[in-house]
C-alpha cells in the first residue's frame, strides 16, 4: 500500500486499531482482515459502527473468507468492500473508491 501511494498505519490487533481509531489522528478509511485472534473482522466493524465518533467510517474487509455468505455478513457488519487477500487490482481500486470524497473535499 505505501508502493501505492498510501500512508499507513498498522494495528497487530482488533484492539490496538481500535485505541488508534480513536486517538487524535484521523484516518481516512479502516483496512482490516477478517481472520484475527481475540475479535474477528466482523466483530471489530460492527464496534466501529457502534461508536457514534466513528460511526461513518469507510471500512474495507481484507479476507481468504470470500464466499456469499461472508460477503452478506460483511455487509451487515457495516463493511464498505469486501476484497479477496492477494488480490491487489481489487484493493487498490476499493480504497481509490472509499477515498475519492475525502480526497475531491480537499
Amino acid at each position: 500500500l505505501k508502493a501505492a501511494g498510501y500512508k499507513v498505519r498498522v494495528a497487530v490487533n482488533a484492539q490496538e486499531g481500535l485505541a488508534a481509531l480513536r486517538s487524535s489522528h484521523t484516518f481516512d478509511v479502516v483496512l482490516t482482515d477478517i481472520e484475527m485472534p481475540d475479535m474477528n473482522g466482523f466483530e471489530f466493524a460492527e464496534v466501529i459502527r457502534a461508536d457514534h465518533n466513528l460511526s461513518t467510517m469507510p471500512i474495507i474487509a481484507l479476507s481468504s473468507l470470500v464466499s456469499p455468505a461472508a460477503i452478506e455478513r460483511g455487509r451487515q457488519a457495516g463493511f464498505h468492500d469486501y476484497v479477496a487477500k492477494f488480490d491487489r487490482p481489487g484493493l487498490i481500486a476499493a480504497l481509490k473508491e472509499q477515498t475519492a470524497e475525502t480526497r475531491n473535499a480537499a
